[in-house]
C-alpha cells in the first residue's frame, strides 16, 4: 500500500473512535477541549493528505476530494463559532459548533469512509480480498 495513503489511513482510523468519545462526553471541560484540538489536528492531516491521493485516476482528483474544502472550512467555522460563543454567550454559537462538528464527522469520517469500501478502491481490496 503507498505510504501516504496507509498515513492518511491511520489518522482517519484513530480520528473516528476520538470523534466518538468527544461526542459522548461532557461537553466544555478541559478533556474535551483536548481531544477536541487533537480531533481537529488529525482532520486537518486527513484532509491534507487526501490531496496527494489519486490512485482512481492518476495525476486527477476524483469527487471525493470535494470533502477537503467542506472539512477544512468546516473545522475553522467550527472553531470561529466556539469562541465566538466565549465570548458573546449566544447559544446559536454554541450549536452553531456542535452542528457543524456533527457535520464534519458524518461527511468526512463516516460518509468518505464508506466510499473507501467501493470495489477498486485500496480499503476494499485489502478488507474483502
Amino acid at each position: 500500500m503507498n505510504s501516504i495513503i496507509f498515513f492518511h489511513a491511520i489518522f482517519a482510523i484513530l480520528a473516528l473512535p476520538l470523534g466518538l468519545l468527544i461526542f459522548l462526553k461532557k461537553k466544555g471541560t478541559f478533556l474535551h477541549k483536548r481531544l477536541g484540538w487533537f480531533w481537529i489536528l488529525f482532520l486537518v492531516i486527513v484532509s491534507i493528505s487526501a490531496v496527494f491521493i489519486q490512485s482512481l485516476n492518476p495525476g486527477q482528483f476524483s469527487t471525493i476530494h470535494l470533502l477537503i474544502p467542506f472539512t477544512l472550512i468546516s473545522l475553522i467555522y467550527a472553531i470561529w463559532s466556539i469562541r465566538k460563543f466565549k465570548e458573546t454567550k449566544k447559544i446559536k454559537y454554541r450549536y452553531s459548533h456542535m452542528y457543524t462538528m456533527i457535520g464534519v464527522y458524518l461527511g468526512a469520517l463516516i460518509t468518505a469512509g464508506t466510499f473507501t469500501l467501493m470495489p477498486g478502491r485500496i480499503i476494499h481490496s485489502l478488507l474483502f480480498l
